[in-house]
């Protein structure tokens, strides 16, 4: 059983399908419940059959799901103390759930998989990316963040599969109707990662290794998937490996790498 798909991936909501070592697991869960069934009916499956989520921090657009998950107790979910409490302080019918509370940069086996956690500089109590690894394969997802910190290039640039974040477009965010302070979080270093931060790391690395890229968490008001695309066509035989995952339209394709 090997697959990844991004289900969802924007300010409305994230939400992504990893099955590998016989685990399904969500990473974030910032769509509907009623969203999430509708997939998993597409793929044969159900609620039955999710192992575990994985919450990078308590923005509702990643975790707001977790609230109507009370008849769904049997589901592992992956949070970092910090995040933990936050959720449950504004979701108390999140408690039913099983909580597995872990600290931030540590690294743990949940079956077969590593897990590596990799602190990310955003706006929430406690941030992280995630690194999964098996079968000497593994996937990098690293989405909310304003800063590519040394962790976080290491690990995406050992890994067969990398989400990454492609927020905004700087001019667009600037000539935005967004207030000035909003503006300003965005563009931080603990806010969102700009096409520009986003392509200057792409530039750095060798794709040789990379299966697939995804670029996600695309503003619907501040970038535009034409822009990001002309980034990605400067990145020459690179662009081969790249797929925008566009928050106006379905599902992003399948990865077939775990095995």
């Amino acid at each position: 059983m090997d697959f990844f798909q991004i289900i969802a991936s924007s300010s409305s909501g994230n939400c992504s399908l990893l099955q590998c070592a016989n685990k399904r697991i969500l990473i974030d869960a910032g769509i509907t419940l009623k969203a999430l069934k509708e997939y998993l009916a597409g793929q044969s499956l159900s609620m039955e059959d999710i192992d575990a989520i994985f919450i990078t921090h308590e923005h509702r657009d990643h975790c707001k799901m977790l609230g109507t998950l009370s008849k769904h107790t049997h589901i592992n979910v992956f949070a970092s103390e910090i995040t933990a409490e936050r959720i449950l302080s504004s979701m108390p019918a999140a408690s039913k759930l099983k909580w597995k509370i872990f600290y931030s940069s540590t690294s743990f086996q949940y079956d077969e998989i590593l897990i590596d956690t990799i602190p990310l500089q955003h706006d929430a109590s406690e941030t992280v990316g995630y690194k999964f690894s098996y079968a000497g394969k593994s996937l990098t997802w690293a989405t909310d963040l304003g800063k590519l910190t040394e962790k976080i290039k290491v690990s995406a640039k050992s890994s067969d599969i990398l989400v990454l974040e492609a927020n905004y477009d700087i001019e667009m965010l600037e000539n935005s109707s967004r207030p000035y302070n909003l503006k300003r979080r965005i563009s931080g270093s603990h806010g969102h990662l700009s096409n520009e931060d986003c392509f200057e790391f792409l530039n750095e690395i060798d794709f040789e290794k990379f299966h697939k890229v995804y670029l996600a968490h695309i503003s619907k008001e501040c970038n535009d998937v034409e822009i990001v695309k002309k980034h990605i066509s400067k990145l020459g035989i690179k662009a081969s490996k790249i797929e925008v995952v566009c928050p106006h339209k379905g599902y992003s394709s399948v990865s077939r790498l775990f095995s």
